[in-house]
C-alpha cells in the first residue's frame, strides 16, 4: 500500500476493509492533480503521524455528503478544493474503511493503483 511503512509502525493500520466495488467521492482541485490526493498526515506533519486515519483518504458514498463537506472547508481551501469527483473503488485499488458516520469512508490506496485515473468529476446537484 502506499505509505506501508508508516502504516505499519500503527497498530492495527489500516483498519478493517469492507469488500468489494463502492462508488465514493473526494473533494477535490479542478483541474485535478496528485494534490488532491495526499493525506493529512503527509500535509499536516508532525501533527497526524500517528493516527492512522490520516493516512487514508476521506471519502464519501454519495454526492450530496461530499458536497456538505466542500461547504463546510474553510474559504482557503474551498478554493482549492472546489469540485466533486467521483470514483468506482475495488479490492483491488486499496483498503475502503467505512467509519461510525456512514457516509464517510477512509481509503488507503495500493502503491500501484493511478488515482488521478480512478477520479472524474462531476457536476450534480
Amino acid at each position: 500500500m502506499k505509505y506501508q511503512d508508516k502504516l505499519d509502525s500503527i497498530k492495527n493500520c489500516p483498519v478493517e476493509n469492507q469488500k468489494g466495488e463502492k462508488i465514493l467521492f473526494r473533494c477535490v482541485e479542478n483541474p485535478m492533480t496528485e494534490k488532491s490526493f495526499i493525506p493529512n498526515a503527509v500535509l499536516l506533519k508532525p501533527k497526524f503521524q500517528d493516527n492512522c486515519l490520516a493516512w487514508g483518504l476521506s471519502l464519501f458514498s454519495n454526492y450530496d455528503s461530499a458536497k456538505q463537506m466542500l461547504n463546510n472547508l474553510s474559504k482557503n481551501k474551498q478554493l482549492n478544493y472546489s469540485s466533486i469527483a467521483k470514483s468506482i473503488l475495488s479490492d483491488v485499488d486499496g483498503v475502503k474503511h467505512n467509519s461510525k458516520n456512514k457516509k464517510h469512508y477512509t481509503f488507503y490506496p495500493e502503491k500501484s493503483t493511478d488515482i488521478l485515473s480512478k477520479f472524474a468529476i462531476v457536476n450534480e446537484n
